[in-house]
């Protein structure tokens, strides 16, 4: 899991992404030594998409995950909501496929009340 971090540690993070998708490539390479162009590129725009899935998975985890010190309220019934811990989930984008991180919080007196903070605007 990702948890929020420094800027520095967010590009420290994606930097070791970066070497292990090129130490993967020259794997692959290696593994391949007669591959075309055209091979070479395919298996390295399949580690593109990987990687960049990864270094968004980074940045929007590393800079927040939408947990709150202050409780939120129920939008219903106005009661302090309760964090339920965190929940994930996929999000199959162009440029990579991305695991978001969110926190989640429950209305202890609503039945099927959450909140999934930040909500639409990383869909």
């Amino acid at each position: 899991m990702t948890r929020p971090m420094s800027r520095a540690q967010r590009v420290e993070a994606f930097l070791r992404e970066a070497l292990q998708t090129y130490e993967t490539l020259e794997d692959w390479y290696d593994a391949h030594p007669e591959a075309s162009f055209g091979e070479i590129e395919e298996a390295a725009r399949q580690r593109r998409r990987e990687l960049m899935g990864r270094a968004l998975e980074i940045l929007i985890n590393g800079r927040d995950t939408g947990f709150q010190v202050q409780l939120p309220r129920c939008a219903v019934c106005g009661a302090e909501m309760d964090f339920e811990g965190y929940k994930d989930w996929t999000i199959y984008g162009l440029e990579g496929d991305t695991r978001l991180e969110r926190a989640y919080y429950v209305c202890p007196d609503c039945e099927d009340q959450g909140l999934f903070p930040p909500g639409p605007k990383t869909e």
